[in-house]
């Protein structure tokens, strides 16, 4: 019997039964056992027993070792380390109840492992549910090993993660409650949510005030502009259907063919509204379908500056198909129409004629005016679209035809990015008639990333060198890096060989942002607009954990070097300056050293013996500019630690060095090092003489030439 496909519990009971044999019965032999045994297994019932979904401990599907980042050296050898990275994948209920028990009410997860690691040893963990097209990548800690499995604990998992596993969790509850049957929903009565009354909202199975809204998750990354779709809401909407709203309901995501825009179609109507005069209100064929759904709309959203592109990438992300129509004034005015996160349809109200395809197909030389006109006399006598009529009438095959609906769709989506006034009210298939969709082989779909991309690459690579260089400077010491989960949106946006490139080849996470603009093959303009383009769209992370881990080490380094030198070291040299340094030098070394080793600016990760250290370091370092700040106390200091005859034979010196950076003009290394004689012997007339003249020359006031006449 192979073991490997062995829930927990089975290998428990097994282990549990070996040590029980081992230690009581160890005179019975086989055969008896066996008797025992099947005698046991009789009493058992035939149905299977459900396993606690608390008790899970099931197999892992794959387990891999790979070399830790970065690769550790010891004695000049590389030493590669080897973590252990485990993939669970949530693919029935048993485990899926179980997994989300363990990560959001005990905080750990229990699974067997081929080779058990050590305690405390870091795994790297791939949490998936198919069923929700949900992956979590995350690390946990080993902390405890047992018959039932080894035990991890998982504490890196973001607030974004824990409400997308509380929302997995609540649908598999409200898919059980659904099933009960009438007389068990009766007994469950008094557990199930109130009724709302008039003007609350039923959110899921909760009831919100009047007033309220349902807590979203809001943007943490400083750096990263998209948000959540809701996060720009106060309070909710009141709509002329009624007042409650239901939740956008999506759809996973399939694969579809996406046709390459024409874009002499996509660019028609920008070139006919230039030309003053051209444009026309000549309709051509029946009108575009406009869809009327049915109650309220299952999410309303205010648009403000550039709330539209995150509406639009969520609906995508989410995989959405439905309705989403445009309100500007208090009238409908555009509708956009998804199947499966795709936008497949576009119309307007009014009809606007240089934004349908047979006017468009024209204005891009595609077809003539006659061709055109016969087309819209077919459609309309048939009860056609004008795109279906040029396809039957053989004026345009349908692969040209595809590749113009998508041109058209891509001017649209280009145009709709452009608002920042009004409001989208979005409506779900179900508030849909049947067959809403346009039928194949006309039926294109088209990437709103691409779109968006394309805009925000435009406009971010036109900026100049310093605006760029201002919104770089914060992200030049992060790590850019795709977010993997993301890969097949960030396929539909980027198109371009080159900068499929950059991402292939120099964005891989381990890089930071100075030599991702170094090595890549794009110029700098694009380069920038690449990387931050996608890091608006939330398809790619600028990473601070290496940079803050890399500050960290160098951190404890510095602190560890500094504590070893200021308990041996003299005054002079705690604050890292010469012994004939003068009060200036003193004063800007201790606020280098005050602000270098600040606690209140040291991580919150730091180790407690680290913190002590540092306490001592700022002790030590306060004592040395008391003894220091001023000249007598200075002087005194000196003294005592100097012989005299050193404090004597350095004058000379400093005198000649500043001679030679006299000869030299460098007029400020000749002040320090006379004003380090003066520091030393404040009555040394030379000194004194030579100062004035050097300062005399740095303001200005007189000629370093000494064939000139000074006043």
């Amino acid at each position: 019997m192979n073991r490997d496909n062995w829930t927990g519990d089975q290998l428990a009971l097994l282990e549990a039964l070996q040590d029980l044999v081992a230690d009581r019965f160890s005179t019975v032999s086989r055969q008896s056992a066996e008797d025992v045994f099947m005698e046991v297994l009789d009493e058992f019932p035939d149905e299977e027993i459900e396993e606690s979904s608390s008790g899970w401990t099931g197999r892992i599907s794959r387990v891999v070792e790979r070399p830790m980042f970065p690769n550790s050296t010891i004695s000049g050898e590389s030493s590669v380390g080897v973590q252990t990275a485990i993939e669970i994948s949530a693919d029935s209920p048993d485990v899926i109840d179980g997994l989300l028990e363990q990560l959001l009410d005990v905080g750990a997860v229990v699974v067997q492992l081929d080779s058990k690691p050590s305690l405390n040893e870091l795994v790297q963990m791939t949490l998936q549910f198919p069923d929700a097209h949900l992956t979590f990548d995350t690390e946990g800690r080993v902390v405890h090993h047992a018959a039932g499995g080894t035990a991890i604990e998982v504490s890196s998992l973001t607030r974004e993660d824990r409400l997308a596993l509380q929302a997995i969790r609540d649908d598999m509850e409200g898919a059980d409650q659904s099933m009960l049957a009438p007389e068990s929903s009766q007994e469950l009565g008094q557990q199930r949510s109130p009724k709302p009354s008039p003007g609350e909202i039923s959110v899921g199975d909760s009831v919100l005030e009047p007033g309220a809204v349902p807590v979203v998750q809001e943007n943490d990354d400083p750096l990263r502009s998209f948000a959540p779709l809701t996060s720009r809401r106060s309070k909710p909407r009141t709509t002329a259907r009624g007042s409650r709203r239901r939740m956008v309901q999506t759809t996973s995501r399939r694969q579809v063919d996406l046709p390459d825009p024409d874009m002499h179609v996509a660019t028609s109507s920008r070139r006919v509204d230039k030309q003053a005069g051209k444009s026309t209100r000549e309709f051509y064929g029946p009108p575009p379908s406009w869809l009327e759904a049915s109650g309220d709309p299952d999410r309303i959203e205010s648009l403000v500056d550039e709330r539209v592109f995150d509406i639009l990438l969520q609906l995508s992300k989410n995989g959405f198909t439905g309705l989403l129509v445009y309100w500007r004034d208090d009238e409908e005015y555009e509708q956009l129409l998804f199947d499966s996160g795709y936008v497949v349809e576009r119309a307007a109200k009014p009809r606007i004629t240089e934004e349908e395809l047979g006017p468009m197909l024209l204005a891009a030389d595609r077809i003539t005016k006659r061709q055109l006109a016969m087309a819209a006399a077919h459609a309309d006598e048939i009860g056609l679209t004008v795109a279906r009529s040029l396809m039957e009438l053989g004026i345009l095959n349908p692969e040209e035809l595809r590749h113009a609906i998508a041109g058209r769709l891509t001017f649209l989506l280009e145009e709709f990015c452009t608002h920042q006034k009004g409001e989208v009210h979005i409506f779900g298939s179900q508030a849909l008639p049947a067959g809403f969709l346009p039928q194949p082989p006309l039926r294109v779909h088209a990437a709103v990333e691409r779109i968006i991309y394309n805009r925000l690459f435009r406009r971010l690579s036109q900026k100049s060198t310093q605006e760029r260089e201002e919104q770089m400077e914060e992200a030049l010491d992060t790590y850019p890096e795709i977010i993997e989960h993301e890969r097949d949106r960030l396929e539909r946006a980027v198109v371009g060989d080159e900068q499929k490139r950059l991402l292939e080849g120099v964005v891989t996470g381990r890089k930071r942002m100075r030599e991702v603009m170094t090595e890549s093959g794009l110029t700098a303009s694009e380069t920038f607009g690449v990387l931050f383009s996608l890091h608006r769209m939330g398809l790619l992370r600028f990473d601070r954990s290496l940079h803050n881990t890399v500050v960290r080490e160098r951190l404890r380094e510095n602190i560890t070097v500094k504590y070893l030198s200021v308990h041996k070291a003299s005054y002079f040299e705690v604050l890292n300056v010469h012994w004939s340094s003068y009060s200036e030098v003193i004063e800007d070394a201790y606020e280098n050293l005050v602000g270098q080793f600040d606690r209140e600016r040291m991580p919150d990760d730091l180790e407690d013996d680290i913190l002590e250290k540092v306490d001592e370091i700022n002790e030590r370092v306060e004592a040395a500019y008391a003894a220091l700040a001023k000249r007598k106390t200075r002087h005194a200091y000196r003294t005592r630690i100097m012989p005299e005859y050193k404090l004597d034979h350095a004058i000379p010196l400093f005198l000649k060095q500043a001679e030679l950076a006299q000869r030299r003009q460098h007029w400020e290394d000749a002040r320090d090092a006379i004003r380090r004689v003066l520091d030393i012997d404040p009555d040394n007339d030379e000194a004194m003489r030579r100062l004035d003249r050097v300062d005399g020359i740095i303001v200005g006031d007189l000629s370093p030439d000494p064939s000139d006449t000074n006043p």
